[in-house]
């Protein structure tokens, strides 16, 4: 696994390096290390410090990141590594969320049916199930967690296309479906800013949850 790291961190500067050892909670082991044997390896061909001088410098944090705060709400570590994986990876798990509830809404009639009475709390876990399962595959991807407004701007995409996916499905359906905000274009508007301030609320939810499970070395997010 460590040479998986060092082959894919062998492109990145001197800075990226930093970057990864200094924020290590961040990052797997394997990288961590993987990124140190780098920094070092620079250090012994351009003649720098010794490594452990440079590793006590970086574990002081630097400046820029040493607030948590202003980290989690920098969005220049999400966007210098989006691309269209996290489109495609929305794409499919905006798909697969309305798919079970198709499923979900075939079957809702049936006496049998488990979610008969509980069918509204099942779509509300369903759509929390897929906004955390967003957040893990973008750990697996990247091999880092996503900062709070990386996972926002994730999360709006994701509404953007359920919303899309949902519009598509209807026409689908029915042609003759005419989408019109004209009448109860207000309506439209509380809803979306609503959807937002929901997102947003989850997303203080999932740091707080994130940070918890980082203490307990459980992070999967």
């Amino acid at each position: 696994m460590e040479s998986y790291f060092s082959r894919k961190f062998k492109e990145k500067s001197i800075h990226e390096l930093e970057l990864i050892v200094a924020n290590k909670d961040d990052y797997q082991a394997d990288a961590v290390c993987a990124a140190e044997q780098l920094l070092k390896a620079h250090c012994d061909i351009k003649n720098k410090p010794n490594f452990s001088e440079l590793e006590q410098i970086h574990n002081k944090k630097i400046p820029s990141n040493s607030s948590g705060i202003s980290q989690s709400l920098d969005p220049k570590p999400f966007l210098k590594t989006f691309s269209y994986r996290e489109i495609i990876t929305i794409i499919a798990l905006s798909l697969l969320f309305h798919s079970l509830l198709e499923v979900i809404g075939i079957y809702s009639n049936d006496p049998l049916f488990i979610f008969k009475n509980t069918l509204n709390t099942w779509k509300i876990v369903l759509l929390l199930s897929i906004f955390l399962l967003n957040h893990i595959v973008y750990r697996l991807e990247h091999n880092r967690s996503n900062n709070f407004i990386g996972r926002l701007i994730i999360d709006l995409i994701f509404l953007f296309f359920l919303i899309i996916i949902k519009i598509g499905f209807t026409f689908l359906i029915d042609s003759s479906y005419r989408i019109s905000i004209k009448g109860n274009g207000l309506m439209f508007f509380i809803i979306i800013f609503g959807l937002v301030f929901l997102f947003t609320a989850l997303e203080l939810i999932v740091a707080f949850l994130k940070f918890s499970l980082k203490k307990i070395r459980c992070q999967i997010f």
